[in-house]
């Protein structure tokens, strides 16, 4: 495979109106049919590579799946350029699927990709007929690589890419990621719908949502995470954007309701204390949730600022409370270090989330099952449980092969054995949830819920439901077609 060396570097923007691309038309083609709140989220990182060329282009479209039904309608007559973003999983061939639609309506278009998907998919997407093929795969974060290609027309001239190239597919210098930037702002004043607690049945909780990245990156090395590595499998080490940045940013943003998408955003805890002591001092009220790891537990006057700044909804990655299982995923906790964490945070007025998963190597039923007890015991007030699952490149997947007995569903990437089939995972998933949600339980979950919520307009979020159990649970989305269906005909976009 031919190997390009090209340009470097985070290009500000900057006053030049110099660009081979007219209208731009960013696509996130992801339905949301896999989230039961699946229109929580924005599609933040397209907004962050829209934001990059703005000023350079004369037209930028944003079109959303989840929203848009008749997505065909809103793109443009003279749009020239299409970019995709490919996060979560969903067969190519459905990615081909949309690509040709828009080949089908703009012959002349191009057509740019990125996200996990793409970027996993890369030679798929760009070696795949030309009636539906993807011009060019970004890999990794934007960071102004987009912007150089909109400029120049040429992926050579960008790192990190592939492409067909007189027939032969090729990559460019897949360099190690640097720093996250302060710089560019996802570009919210593209958006043409209000994201909020909205589930995929219609139910809408009246509440706002928004979502903001403040760091990339994880130092820990679990053996199931495919995040914390690159293209090249390359570890990607923590880097966090500025705490005044992310405070502006979060100034900015009208919804009352932000989720971090980090990954870990408490591991700096120098700037997360900043964070707080910027988002008291200036007064934005707000409630954020966030995803971190139980060792913030040590620090519990860490843990009371951040209460009071708006840290109010908090999912740790436990995954187990055996010893020899955290040791098996890689994590560098033990379960006494969780139960010592949580004894000294459970009685803050936080939501507490702990994230289990089931299926792994040496896990038997019975193990599986002390889940319930457990995170009632270290005060957890939700639980979310998942399968093993084993995507590619993680070390974890050859490990599993070659357990005795273990085995990888071709089509899931979910484990399981001789002794525990897929079918037998799936009730012990449902008998851990039934048991950890006892009736004392779920109402001392709902009742945190209720004063939690209070900030955001819990009487509102009761009248929304009430309305919406009232009126037979109508579906807020109508036509039950998914996005790109025409009358008469079905598109396998979705």
């Amino acid at each position: 495979m031919p190997s390009i060396q090209a340009g470097t570097g985070y290009s500000r923007l900057r006053a030049s109106f110099m660009s081979k691309f007219a209208s731009i038309c960013f696509i996130y083609p992801d339905c949301g049919h896999g989230a039961r709140y699946d229109r929580m989220f924005p599609p933040l990182g397209l907004e962050m590579v829209a934001a990059g060329v703005r000023g350079l282009v004369r037209e930028r479209v944003l079109i959303d799946f989840r929203f848009d039904k008749s997505w065909e309608d809103l793109v443009p007559a003279n749009v020239d350029l299409a970019a995709l973003s490919l996060l979560w999983d969903a067969p190519v061939e459905q990615l081909l699927g949309v690509v040709a639609r828009l080949r089908q309506m703009r012959p002349n278009i191009r057509v740019a990709a990125g996200g996990r998907v793409a970027e996993a998919h890369r030679r798929a997407l760009v070696t795949a007929p030309a009636g539906q093929r993807v011009d060019v795969v970004f890999c990794g974060p934007d960071d102004g690589r987009f912007r150089r290609f909109v400029e120049t027309g040429q992926p050579e001239s960008v790192t990190g890419v592939a492409f067909l190239r007189e027939g032969r597919y090729c990559e460019t210098a897949m360099l190690p990621w640097g720093a996250i930037p302060d710089d560019p702002l996802p570009d919210r004043s593209l958006r043409r719908h209000r994201y909020g607690m909205i589930r995929r049945d219609g139910l809408d909780l009246g509440i706002a949502t928004d979502a903001i990245q403040s760091s990339r990156g994880c130092p820990y090395r679990c053996a199931f995470c495919t995040f914390n590595r690159d293209a090249q499998g390359r570890h990607l080490a923590f880097s966090g954007r500025s705490a005044e940045s992310v405070v502006d940013e979060l100034a900015d943003i009208d919804a009352p309701y932000v989720v971090f998408t980090d990954d870990n955003v408490c591991h700096d805890v120098q700037r997360m204390e900043r964070l707080c002591d910027l988002l008291i001092e200036r007064r934005i009220r707000k409630t954020y949730g966030i995803e971190t790891r139980i060792n913030v537990g040590m620090r519990p006057q860490l843990v009371e600022k951040m209460c009071r700044a708006g840290f109010r909804h908090v999912t740790f990655g436990l995954e187990s409370m055996h010893d020899h299982l955290l040791r098996f995923l890689n994590k560098d906790l033990r379960r006494r270090t969780i139960e010592t964490a949580f004894s000294r945070v459970r009685n803050l007025p936080m939501f507490f989330i702990g994230n289990f998963i089931i299926g792994n190597v040496g896990e038997t039923r019975d193990q599986m099952l002390e889940i319930p007890a457990f995170a009632r015991k270290i005060g957890l007030d939700s639980i979310q449980v998942h399968h093993l699952r084993c995507r590619g490149p993680e070390p974890l997947t050859e490990v599993v092969r070659e357990a005795p007995g273990y085995h990888i569903d071709d089509r899931t990437g979910k484990v399981f054995s001789d002794a525990i089939s897929l079918e037998d995972m799936r009730e012990i998933r449902r008998q851990i949830k039934r048991g950890f949600w006892t009736p004392g339980q779920a109402l001392r979950a709902a009742w945190k819920v209720k004063r939690l919520m209070e900030p955001v307009g819990f009487s509102s979020v009761a009248w929304h439901w009430l309305s919406w159990e009232m009126l037979r649970r109508p579906d807020a989305w109508g036509d039950p077609r998914p996005p790109g269906t025409r009358v008469g005909e079905r598109l396998e976009t979705c």
